[in-house]
């Protein structure tokens, strides 16, 4: 399948009863939301969406998505790439009452009578599955000291069992 443009706004029930699937590129520029998080707007997302209606006559949405963005590492603040790639199953729903009624397998997704904006489910979905904290590995880091974020073998602690972490409190208490 031939990948297209993302559509902005879809019937979400009337693909499902017909069974549609699309295969989309969007930039990484046009997802403002998700771009905030980012050390840069470099990027393209490839997505698959498949809208269907399963054997217990739910209305589902079948996705999945892959790209690879530039995040800040946490030690050096500089960019670093990473790749993202998710499954997600969610079932289409018009309102609470329906979400609640859904088995606990499936998520819900909430949509409204004006459609589903595909760009905007496609940013929840990345925000969700991208890393809240990236390090780049230590030998590659650029940060100062990077290779002391590493114990050393010889630095690993085994506390004897029975010892109270608390126990080091005991040396602040002032003796009388």
């Amino acid at each position: 399948m031939q990948r297209q443009p993302l559509p902005r706004l879809v019937d979400a029930r009337k693909f499902a009863a017909i069974g549609t699937e699309i295969a989309a590129t969007e930039p990484v520029v046009a997802l403002t939301r998700f771009r905030e998080g980012l050390a840069s707007d470099r990027g393209v997302v490839e997505v698959d969406f498949h809208f269907y209606r399963d054997l217990q006559g739910f209305y589902r949405l079948d996705g999945k998505l892959n790209t690879e963005v530039d995040v800040v590492c946490e030690r050096c603040l500089q960019a670093m790439a990473i790749g993202i790639e998710a499954d997600f199953q969610l079932a289409i729903v018009w309102t609470d009452e329906q979400a609640k009624a859904l088995p606990k397998s499936l998520d819900p997704l909430l949509v409204g009578e004006e459609g589903l904006v595909l760009a905007e489910l496609l940013q929840d979905e990345l925000i969700l599955n991208t890393p809240f904290v990236n390090y780049h590995d230590v030998d590659q880091c650029s940060a100062p000291n990077s290779a002391e974020f590493a114990p050393a073998e010889d630095e690993v602690e085994v506390k004897a069992e029975g010892s109270s972490p608390f126990s080091v409190l005991g040396q602040l208490k002032p003796k009388d």
